[in-house]
């Protein structure tokens, strides 16, 4: 397998995009993994063949989708096929960084995979065809790069309302603590206005965006071999307790902890299944 990822060399998208990536791995054995949800959006190209819809769920078959994909904020584990990870290219978007780029709010998008060329046309096929011609890695990734830059240069939308970011910065900092009543106090707002801004341009509310950033403490905290007690691994990334903390990782992963820690594991977030 062959896997590349690095963060904007532009400082124009710095502010809306987490990184750019490339994978290609012609030998994937077959099967599925199921995908967790981490907080982010994201455009995922195939330059291979047709990306495989398993929106069905584990059992069901799964059916030819399209070449490219805008990837919403999942509120739960998603599967894909292992066949898809053949030839990949990609962008991971900040919370709240991708309206520049796709019209409407990122609520519109929440578990769905939308098919990009239904949002961008002839263009997605077109930065489809370019990334196809470049001939390294790195070339491709530059190409995203530019295709985003171009977008950005002509977009109505501006940086990430400011409401919005300081929501954001005061649940990664405390995601355990901060609540939307603590938000609207310090902002002056009430909770029903801020949490209509925060779906609008995050996809989901403050209050499950926070849960999800406890999940993902929890998982790379799992993903590294942490070796503590499964309570004093819950306190340590905001749990009440271990029951608390056992509960919400099997409704965001459909497994136990037990069973993520034992399990195959590709990447910090992709879960060999079976």
């Amino acid at each position: 397998m062959v896997y590349f990822e690095r963060s904007p060399n532009a400082a124009a998208l710095a502010p809306f995009v987490k990184s750019f990536w490339y994978c290609r791995s012609p030998q994937a054995p077959q099967g599925r993994q199921v995908i967790l949800p981490s907080g982010h959006m994201q455009v995922v190209i195939s330059l291979g063949g047709r990306l495989t819809d398993c929106s069905g769920g584990l059992h069901a078959p799964a059916s030819p989708q399209d070449f490219a994909v805008l990837t919403g904020i999942y509120s739960k584990y998603m599967v894909i096929d292992t066949a898809d990870l053949f030839h990949l290219a990609g962008v991971v978007f900040h919370p709240g960084g991708t309206a520049p780029f796709f019209s409407g709010g990122a609520d519109l998008f929440t578990n769905l995979e939308t098919s990009l060329e239904a949002i961008w046309g002839v263009a997605a096929r077109s930065l489809r065809d370019r990334l196809g011609e470049a001939a390294t890695p790195a070339a491709k990734l530059e190409t995203l790069e530019t295709s985003l830059l171009d977008r950005l240069a002509v977009a109505r939308s501006g940086p990430t309302d400011s409401l919005v970011h300081y929501a954001l910065d005061a649940l990664r900092e405390a995601p355990a603590t901060a609540t939307v009543a603590e938000l609207s106090r310090s902002t002056g707002y009430s909770t029903r206005y801020l949490s209509q801004r925060f779906s609008e341009h995050v996809g989901v509310s403050p209050k499950l965006y926070s849960r999800i950033l406890r999940f993902q403490r929890s998982v790379q905290q799992l993903h590294r071999g942490a070796d503590i007690p499964w309570a004093e691994l819950a306190l340590s990334c905001g749990y009440y307790d271990q029951s608390h903390f056992a509960n919400d990782f099997r409704e965001f992963s459909g497994i136990s902890p037990t069973t993520y820690s034992r399990s195959t594991r590709p990447w910090s977030n992709h879960i060999a299944l079976g």
